[in-house]
């Protein structure tokens, strides 16, 4: 099986993005490749030509905020890593005094209850204009 990858993907039933003078922001949904394919560790990488980096203007530099969460409530937490640009999914498990684990390398994507091949998960980016 092929690791798992995603993609943002820009969409037309919310704004672009709102562009500031200091920041711009783009809104949109994630997908995911393949049913079958495997998270690894760490995260998944964006499909080529589907990273951040591919949103347009100013989308070069590391977003000062990410956020990447499941409009339908599966209960998955998905953490945008700006320095590895890798998209991790944490599965829970945490309490008051543990921390929430992530989901287990070599996972297929259609293998977790729920599944997160069928999250509909959205996300918004916020990146300076600035150096």
């Amino acid at each position: 099986m092929a690791a798992a990858t995603f993609r943002f993907n820009i969409t037309n039933k919310v704004p672009l993005g709102e562009d500031t003078q200091d920041c711009i922001r783009y809104f949109g949904t994630v997908t995911f490749s393949a049913a079958a394919d495997t998270y690894s560790t760490g995260g998944m990488l964006a499909a080529s030509g589907f990273a951040a980096l591919s949103l347009g203007p100013y989308s070069d530099r590391d977003p000062i905020l990410a956020v990447v969460q499941s409009k339908s409530g599966s209960g998955f937490q998905y953490l945008y890593n700006t320095a590895t640009k890798k998209l991790m999914v944490i599965a829970g498990g945490g309490s008051g005094t543990a921390a929430p684990v992530e989901v287990t390398n070599n996972t297929a994507l259609n293998a977790t209850t729920p599944q997160i091949f069928t999250d509909l998960v959205v996300f918004e980016l916020t990146i300076p204009k600035g150096n």
